[in-house]
């Protein structure tokens, strides 16, 4: 199966690409530039369909720099560039059995919901812009490929890896690796007791191309909605004591506030679509985020 991932670059499209069997080399898109980002993917979409043939294939999308800190102009942005996607595709669709995958998060939209754990059939409630992309990005996916051919929608846990862009407000496992590493404090903007969903890049990676295989094959009619999450859940608290003890040292956190916290759910416990998701337990998990970190800090210094 050829595999188009669009945001290859990113922490997950990365550890998507690196398990694909054949993977399609999509242009350098510049996010910045909506317009050329435009043509560049439209070009992408008609060489992909050749490429594809009468073949099997998959497009994944893992792209977007939205975080729940970030404004409505910056999302809209986002929602833009997946809509001309998807209508390019339902113009020139690859002749072969396939499926889309839309990347959603499952904190973005389940921010405001109801009686955790959340499942696939939890009403959405996101209450910040990032949660209301998200939840606007799976319904215009829904809309557009309506019998154009089968949709996965993956709402993903709090996710974490080596290689993790420090430069968004995002990432505490990748955070609290790094203030472990050269003892600057993390600041911390909810509290200790809140409780997240942790699932390891490489297993939501391995997770997101088993769904859009399945659905590629089957073709299901109706949009297949999951869960990718390690169901753990894991407190604030919690973390930072692994993450010491994985380092062996304390780490210095720095409890404060930000506007984003209030975009954030207290309680995120999820029940996951496949069980077997989590492959990676969290302390192994943390100890791969620190000694890539170490090695990254011997390279150049990180910004904490």
């Amino acid at each position: 199966m050829i595999t188009w991932t669009i945001g290859a670059g990113g922490l997950l499209g990365s550890a998507i690409r690196r398990q694909c069997d054949e993977a399609f080399s999509g242009s350098d898109i510049a996010w910045s530039e909506p317009d050329a980002a435009h043509l560049a993917l439209r070009d992408d979409v008609r060489r992909f369909a050749n490429e594809a043939a009468d073949g099997p294939w998959a497009l994944i999308w893992a792209a977007g720099a939205a975080t729940v800190s970030t404004s409505p102009d910056c999302t809209s942005s986002e929602l833009a560039a997946l809509t001309s996607l998807l209508t390019d595709l339902r113009a020139h669709l690859p002749r072969g059995a396939g499926a889309v995958f839309v990347t959603s998060s499952a904190g973005g939209v389940y921010a405001g919901s109801a009686d955790p754990p959340f499942d696939s059939a939890t009403t959405p409630v996101p209450v910040s812009p990032y949660g209301e992309l998200k939840l606007a990005q799976e319904r215009t996916a829904t809309e557009l490929l309506a019998g154009v051919c089968p949709l996965v929608i993956g709402r993903i846990s709090n996710l974490y890896g080596p290689g993790q862009n420090l430069a968004k407000l995002q990432g505490l496992i990748s955070r609290l690796a790094l203030a472990a590493a050269t003892m600057h404090p993390v600041n911390i903007f909810v509290s200790l007791d809140t409780i997240r969903d942790y699932v390891y890049v490489d297993d939501a990676a391995g997770a997101v191309l088993r769904l859009v295989d399945d659905a590629a094959r089957h073709q299901p009619v109706a949009p297949t909605c999951a869960i990718i999450a390690s169901g753990e859940p894991t407190t604030i608290g919690q973390l930072i004591r692994t993450v010491n003890q994985v380092t062996k040292r304390k780490v210095p956190v720095a409890l404060g506030s930000h506007a984003s916290a209030a975009g954030q759910v207290a309680d995120l416990r999820l029940v996951p679509s496949d069980p077997a998701t989590a492959r990676t337990p969290l302390p192994a998990g943390v100890r791969r985020v620190y000694l890539d970190i170490l090695e990254r800090l011997q390279e150049q210094p990180l910004v904490g």
